[in-house]
């Protein structure tokens, strides 16, 4: 299904409700053009069970009763394999601080894919190249359906892709695992990470020890948080410890490197809890929707030559395409751009090894600038440590 939405009235700070809804049609077959001048395309994922009516809305986005977030939730109902998803649908001046501009180091080449970089000689610029409003300075701002991959340089000694590239997302939050201080904790109570031993003394601490004198929680989640990142005692080799941001009686663990998954965590105390879960994803599924975009121009009329009797005004179209174009490269990555893998429209791929550090990237290699109205990342939980 199609949501045809009217620009004048989308406020792209996001402002509620978003744009007056025009109208709504099927899902047009490849190489349809329809004129959307004036308006932009929201296009719901094929599967994804949504009704819109006179009470249909976009922003706020993160309400669960607006467009985008009821689309996200139908659309991993329908595939009940997956646990979590992301999703970016570019509709507003937010959304745009998803996308990475800076110079990247690795975006994907012949030497960090799966499989096989094709054997194009195309190779990656130095940083995303694509057409993006900015989230920040004097012209702020993003129309819907306008963010695009650009397309293969045509000139210079090297031929470079297009592409856009997303900021990294941090996966901790969906399989997180912590330790809370509850209150007072007796002495000689421990904390097993990993098979190596945290013990609890009355006092100043030794090797591989944390002071619980105080009885105070969040001092004590403080001590625990020192004696896990101390050089000298036996963990902070594999694993990193922080106070949780919105409650400090709660201490974050994250495994070193973000791969490791094989971080176990058990505990024998009195007002200790700890739950434990891999963190990130070894898996995931991608749907995205991509177009071609055409203006025609503007012709008032003259008397002679070749327009006249000619009074046609200019025509914005949208061309839709394939989901997988011969030059439309997806990638996934779980380790911050290390290593990345194809991804092919909704099917599901193995990544390997798990990892929390999220990022995608979308590789034109085409000669035709292409637009990306959106995204949609699913991923399972992982089972905990054996």
């Amino acid at each position: 299904m199609r949501i045809f939405t009217d620009i004048a009235t989308h406020d792209t700070a996001g402002v509620a409700p978003g744009g007056r809804i025009i109208r709504t049609d099927s899902s047009p077959e490849e190489g349809d053009v329809t004129p959307v001048n004036g308006k932009f395309i929201f296009t719901v994922p094929e599967g994804a069970a949504l009704e819109i009516d006179s009470s249909s809305f976009y922003f706020p986005q993160e309400d669960a009763d607006s467009i985008p977030s009821r689309t996200a939730a139908e659309f991993l109902i329908r595939y009940p394999m997956y646990d979590h998803i992301l999703y970016n649908f570019y509709l507003d001046n937010e959304d745009m601080g998803g996308i990475d501009l800076a110079p990247f180091a690795t975006l994907p080449d012949s030497t960090n894919t799966t499989p096989a970089y094709p054997s194009f000689t195309i190779v990656p610029p130095s940083q995303a190249r694509c057409q993006a409003g900015r989230t920040s300075g004097t012209d702020v701002g993003m129309v819907p359906n306008s963010l695009a991959m650009l397309p293969r340089t045509a000139a210079g000694s090297n031929t470079f892709y297009g592409c856009i590239l997303t900021e990294t997302v941090d996966l901790w939050p969906y399989n997180p695992c912590y330790i809370d201080v509850l209150g007072p904790v007796p002495p000689a109570s421990t904390i097993t990470i990993a098979g190596f031993v945290l013990t609890a003394v009355n006092g100043a601490p030794g090797v591989d020890e944390f002071d619980i004198s105080s009885g105070n929680a969040v001092t004590i989640a403080t001590n625990i948080v020192n004696a896990i990142n101390l050089g000298t005692n036996s963990f902070s080799g594999f694993v990193t410890a922080a106070i949780d941001p919105t409650n400090p009686t709660r201490v974050q663990l994250r495994p070193v490197p973000a791969s490791n998954t094989s971080v176990t965590l058990t505990a024998a105390a009195n007002n200790i809890e700890v739950v434990e879960s891999h963190p990130g994803t070894d898996e995931v599924m991608m749907w995205w929707k991509v177009g071609l975009e055409s203006t025609t121009e503007d012709q008032g009329f003259a008397g002679q030559g070749p327009g006249a009797g000619e009074n046609s005004p200019a025509i914005k179209s949208h061309t839709e395409t394939n989901p997988e174009p011969p030059n439309l490269f997806v990638y996934a990555s779980v380790d911050d751009g290390v290593s990345w893998f194809q991804i092919p429209y909704l099917e599901p791929v193995d990544l390997v090894t798990a990892g929390t550090e999220l990022r995608l990237c979308f590789v034109n290699a085409g000669q035709q600038k292409a637009y990306l109205h959106g995204f949609c990342v699913l991923f399972p939980d992982l089972l905990p440590p054996l």
